[in-house]
């Protein structure tokens, strides 16, 4: 009996152990979802942030560089209208008295001044170089450059884990004839001190990206409880994820779900505590789900591969000089040529509805043997989303000029002389230079892959004027020619293959 009760104890204790094990695992992963129901909520909380004094030991133009730093630091950030900033007077005071310094403050220190202040995140600076390089030209000018370093640091001040740490520089140019005064080079300290303070606003809206769930989805339409009051404009756009459930193993290890991306949104309305956004990419978007604050951006750049109409219609004479006719003789030979390749670089503004944009191509023509042409474009993109803003169509007019470039014929037989003293070398080749000018459209369809890159196939017509010979060349000179010659002809159709990216 007693062997028994023993054996039963010792079960009953493994299965107490066993239990106290899995809480100690799974306590982790409890914790954790906890923290991310009540860090992430439905409305957007601002952070708490204390901006200490921006430390130097700056002299002669340069000085007091710390103060001017720290004040540029909080205008910024309160231009941001995203953090709560703790009066830097009073804190500044608290430190006075209990005769702490920033360089010397504990982690200890940091965490209560931060419970006393109510901050959850501080930033501190330190200037390592701030000075003004003088460079003398060869045309008598005077270069000065300006450079402003600063090693700036976030600190998470509950756990004292450094969220960011990096060497900024901020920079300014300036060109003079006369002698850089200390009132020049401190004018460009300031500009520099500017140019750091803008590069810390975009650190700290890159670290501080607004997360938030969704509230309400109404009729398609996604309510998200934040807007102007917060920072936010009609650019920002918000990438939307969903929490995944996380895997216990039987051993009562846990492995975390993470979050899967479902889609996103862009701003249709902007009020000053919330906003209405569209579904621009993703399905099954629900309430409940996190948004988190993205950039895309407004400039577009695309390449693509084309294939249209270059005419050159086929023409064969030769010409006898009047002067020497037992000498060279002139051949002009065009060969007869309908399409050619080709390829073009598109850049510009990366709109909603409309795109304006600028494009320059290179034709290959015969694949440079004869001919090849330059065209510019100024195109007026036209998009029509046919679903959410992944398929579109886009329709580009456009005003066009082409630059073609062509050898037309050749010396052959002797020199060609055009009077008794000018003549054209044997072998010689003769090329045209011919511009033209017209419009176009294009109709693409365009999938969007991601919310950067997208791939598109469109099909146009283009209505380019006749030739306008702009000289004919031979080994450089100008010459003149017995009759014009007409080369090449952009007018007709084109199919285009082509690659888009928003930067």
């Amino acid at each position: 009996m007693l062997c028994k009760l023993y054996l039963y104890q010792v079960k009953l204790h493994k299965m107490i152990i066993k239990k106290i094990i899995f809480i100690i695992l799974i306590f982790p992963s409890i914790l954790l979802s906890k923290q991310v129901r009540t860090e992430i909520g439905e409305r957007y909380e601002k952070e708490n942030i204390a901006v200490f004094e921006i430390l130097d030991d700056s002299r002669d133009y340069s000085k007091g560089i710390g103060k001017k730093m720290t004040a540029l630091i909080e205008h910024s950030l309160t231009k941001m209208n995203r953090f709560n900033i703790v009066d830097r007077q009073n804190l500044d005071k608290y430190l006075k008295e209990m005769e702490l310094q920033l360089a010397g403050i504990t982690d200890k220190q940091l965490i209560e001044v931060g419970k006393i202040y109510g901050y959850s995140k501080a930033l501190t600076g330190k200037i390592v170089s701030a000075n003004v390089t003088v460079e003398y030209n060869d045309d008598e000018t005077i270069s000065l450059f300006a450079e402003i370093e600063m090693v700036l640091q976030i600190v998470d001040v509950e756990t004292t884990k450094i969220l960011y740490s990096s060497k900024l520089r901020g920079t300014s140019y300036y060109s003079t004839t006369s002698y850089p005064s200390n009132s020049l080079r401190e004018s460009l300290i300031n500009d520099a001190c500017n140019n750091l303070a803008y590069k810390v606003e975009n650190k700290m809206r890159d670290t501080f990206k607004i997360v938030l769930k969704i509230s309400d989805i109404y009729d398609g339409k996604v309510y998200l409880l934040v807007g102007r009051n917060q920072g936010i404009n009609k650019k920002t756009r918000f990438r939307v994820y969903s929490k995944q459930d996380d895997i216990i193993l039987s051993s009562g290890n846990v492995i975390s779900g993470g979050y899967k991306h479902k889609g996103t949104l862009r701003i249709k309305e902007l009020n000053n505590d919330y906003l209405i956004a569209s579904i621009s990419r993703g399905r099954n978007i629900q309430v409940g789900d996190i948004a988190k604050e993205t950039v895309i951006g407004d400039f577009g750049f695309g390449i693509a591969l084309n294939y249209a109409s270059y005419n050159i219609t086929p023409f064969q004479k030769t010409y006898q000089n009047s002067i020497k006719p037992n000498e060279g003789k002139m051949r002009i030979s065009l060969n007869k040529n309908e399409y050619a390749l080709g390829i073009h670089v598109k850049m510009g503004y990366n709109g909603i509805l409309f795109s304006p944009n600028l494009s320059l191509g290179l034709l290959f023509g015969d694949f440079f043997k004869s001919s090849y042409a330059i065209d510019t474009r100024f195109n007026f993109d036209i998009n029509i989303n046919l679903y959410q803003e992944v398929l579109k169509l886009i329709i580009s007019p456009y005003i066009g000029m082409g630059i073609s470039f062509t050898t037309i014929g050749e010396i052959y037989g002797g020199n060609y002389y055009t009077d008794n003293f000018i003549y054209l070398k044997n072998g010689a080749k003769i090329d045209s230079r011919d511009i033209m000018f017209g419009i176009g459209a294009l109709a693409s369809l365009q999938y969007n892959v991601t919310d950067t890159i997208g791939i598109n196939f469109g099909v146009g017509y283009r209505f380019y004027t006749n030739p306008i010979n702009l000289g004919i060349f031979s080994e450089g000179n100008e010459i003149s020619l017995p009759e014009n010659i007409k080369t090449v002809n952009l007018t007709g159709l084109e199919f285009t293959l082509g690659a888009f990216f928003i930067l």
